[in-house]
């Protein structure tokens, strides 16, 4: 009488197997799910910092003379800007800083519903604030 080995896995290979794979795709998953949580991040980094170069560019026309007075109010120090079809507020602090005229402009900017800040710029520009 002949014997045959028996063909296939055993239940324990195949446990191990599917420890392993799940352990695998958990992995590839929690690495995507950390990928796009950045790339939101990033984006809203890039918009925002967008908005507050804006308006430090603004200020910094005013300041030059470039722009018309009727075009923006000097006094506008907080507000609402649409940048990619979103709403993204900013706010502008005045400091003095040393010397003659020289004042520090830093915007803060961030999407319109969020409690914080994404980006903060600022420059120094010698005019009447």
């Amino acid at each position: 009488m002949k014997k045959t080995k028996p063909r296939g896995f055993t239940l324990i290979e195949v446990s191990v197997a599917l420890v392993i794979l799940s352990w695998v795709l958990g992995s590839a998953i929690f690495m995507v799910q950390q990928y796009a949580d950045e790339r939101l991040r990033l984006r809203e980094r890039f918009f925002s910092s967008s908005v507050a170069w804006n308006r430090l560019m603004e200020r910094y026309q005013e300041a030059e003379g470039w722009n018309a007075k009727a075009e923006r109010p000097r006094s506008s120090k907080k507000g609402i800007a649409e940048q990619a079809g979103e709403d993204w507020r900013w706010e502008m602090n005045i400091e003095a800083a040393m010397g003659e005229n020289l004042y520090r402009y830093q915007v803060n900017a961030g999407l319109k519903d969020s409690d914080r800040f994404a980006t903060s710029l600022s420059i120094f520009l010698i005019d009447k604030p």
